[in-house]
């Protein structure tokens, strides 16, 4: 069986989401393929709402209310993978 997940966070904030389980290898590939090139692009694509203040990338002011929660949340997932598991 494959476990399919994600994390995020950092630190103490540390987390991490299990999405679902399946017994194909292909299918937990192809979903992880797929989360992470969707969680890119929409990085990207969030990253033109922000500027680089000492290293930090923040949102700029006029964005904060309409994008800073999608923006926040996108930042905190790092990736998606698999994990195998036996079954009991």
């Amino acid at each position: 069986m494959y476990l399919v997940k994600y994390y995020g966070g950092s630190y103490d904030d540390y987390y991490t989401v299990v999405l679902f389980v399946t017994s194909k290898k292909s299918t937990a590939t192809k979903y992880v393929t797929k989360f992470n090139s969707t969680l890119n692009r929409w990085k990207k694509y969030y990253s033109r709402f922000e500027y680089t203040e000492h290293g930090f990338a923040w949102i700029k002011e006029e964005y904060a209310e309409s994008h800073y929660s999608r923006w926040s949340d996108l930042r905190n997932i790092t990736k998606c993978y698999y994990e195998k598991i036996n079954v009991r």
